[in-house]
């Protein structure tokens, strides 16, 4: 079957440099992140190693101000501070906020001292007879009963703790075995319970109290804290082992589009990796994260979360118009609203996906000293057979608000359904996870 839009990719991939780069692809997972000091105190799957933003600083000689609007867990800060750069970042997110902040404060003998001392009372807590509630009305539903009450308790007891810096650790760990000890886990664009399984036949739901019988044991209380302490010895040894003296970061929460525009200084290199137009509710993803850690305490205050970030979901897309007029993207959208759509609001998120990237990179430019670089790490992605290529939309609106588009980094290929490969297969080569590095002259 031919692609019915070959000659548009092609058209727009000729004005750039579009290079293929394997030593980029193992650095664009948190997968490879698990055993990294500091980014190891809590797994965030959307982020990427901070080897990556590493090799980005000395491939251009980095010396000024770097800012990530996209923070997640702090990996380019962390490797702005590893390299002694001044750091802001910027998250819609506050479990985004409080990860990064955690991970990348200045520690010091007196903190490793009173971690150890606090870890030591930790280890003495014993499950009491109470019943806590929470306002988190699936929370019966994600976790075990005794595991819960475990979660609340250990939680109450965490709040407790008078040293801010010390409580903040412990809530960490606490907050980083959530997902662990729970019955459900993230997968793709949101939660999925643990005892489905994948079959030959097709998916079979194992009975929830036959499931937990075989994965937690009998003592569920020690089986938590135990969970919590190891978390916390790994961070007494990241700590202890891995000395950063610069000046800790600068961190905003809120949207990026507006947030960075109070960045008070000119900006060397922005890099980032925002949300893909994937379809993908983060908050959702993250939601019993927000609601068991009193992030969020209604509906209503996780509605305004989800429609204050990028608009790369239909949660996020709702009544907002568009404030930039992109012909390429117009084109694909009118395309896809003559196709057969799972939801007729793809065409809509599509436009508003790249309609708040240019105006958020319309902001970075004005943010960016002259010869700095904005660098975005981003995934393309298809919908009925056809290919938003977001690496070459996003190269075409840096071009159009100034920058020079220095190059597009193809890290690796992305895989996609049989189904939608039968109408790819000529253009298979622009379903990629790319680097696109833009430059102010």
């Amino acid at each position: 079957m031919t692609y019915e839009d070959k000659n548009f990719l092609d058209s727009l991939e000729k004005r750039y440099e579009v290079i293929q780069d394997d030593s980029y692809s193992n650095l664009v997972h948190f997968q490879t992140t698990y055993d990294i000091p500091f980014q190891r105190w809590y797994s965030y799957r959307e982020g990427y190693s901070y080897k990556l933003v590493e090799k980005i600083i000395k491939k251009y000689d980095i010396k000024g101000i770097l800012l990530d609007p996209f923070m997640g867990s702090g990996s380019s800060i962390l490797a702005g501070r590893l390299n002694h750069l001044k750091t802001y970042g910027i998250d819609v997110n506050p479990i985004s906020l409080f990860i990064s902040k955690v991970e990348n404060r200045n520690y010091f003998t007196d903190d490793i001292q009173s971690i150890q001392v606090e870890l030591s009372e930790f280890r003495q807590l014993e499950r009491d007879t109470i019943t806590r509630q929470t306002t988190f009305e699936l929370a019966s539903k994600y976790f075990n009963k005794d595991i819960l009450q475990t979660l609340l308790q250990i939680k109450e007891h965490i709040n407790s703790i008078d040293n801010s810096r010390i409580r903040d650790i412990f809530f960490l760990s606490w907050l980083s075995n959530i997902e662990s000890v729970s019955n459900v886990k993230k997968e793709g664009n949101g939660l999925k319970y643990k005892n489905r399984r994948r079959m030959k036949s097709g998916y079979i739901n194992i009975p929830i109290e036959e499931w937990e019988k075989n994965h937690f044991p009998k003592d569920k209380f020690t089986y938590v804290i135990d969970k919590i302490v190891s978390n916390i010895e790994n961070i007494i040894e990241d700590i202890q082992n891995n000395t950063i003296t610069t000046p800790e970061p600068t961190m905003l929460l809120g949207s990026s589009m507006e947030k960075v525009l109070e960045i008070p200084e000119e900006i060397e290199l922005t890099i980032f990796s925002p949300p893909y137009v994937n379809f993908f509710d983060y908050f959702e993803i993250h939601k019993t994260e927000l609601w068991l850690g009193d992030f969020i305490k209604n509906q209503d205050e996780l509605k305004q979360l989800k429609r204050t970030g990028l608009r790369s979901n239909a949660s996020a897309s709702v009544s907002k118009s568009l404030e930039n007029n992109n012909k390429s993207v117009s084109h694909l959208t009118a395309i896809l609203e003559t196709k057969k759509l799972w939801s007729n609001k793809i065409p809509t998120v599509i436009s508003g996906y790249f309609d708040d990237m240019e105006t958020l990179l319309h902001n970075l430019y004005t943010k960016t000293l002259i010869g700095g670089r904005v660098v975005i790490v981003v995934g393309n992605s298809a919908y009925a057979g056809v290919v938003v290529p977001s690496d070459l939309l996003i190269a075409e609106i840096g071009e159009k608000i100034g920058f020079k588009v220095e190059e597009i980094i193809v890290t690796r290929h992305l895989t996609t359904s049989s189904q939608q490969r039968k109408h790819l297969k000529d253009v298979m080569d622009f379903m990629r996870e790319s680097i696109v590095i833009l430059r102010k002259e």
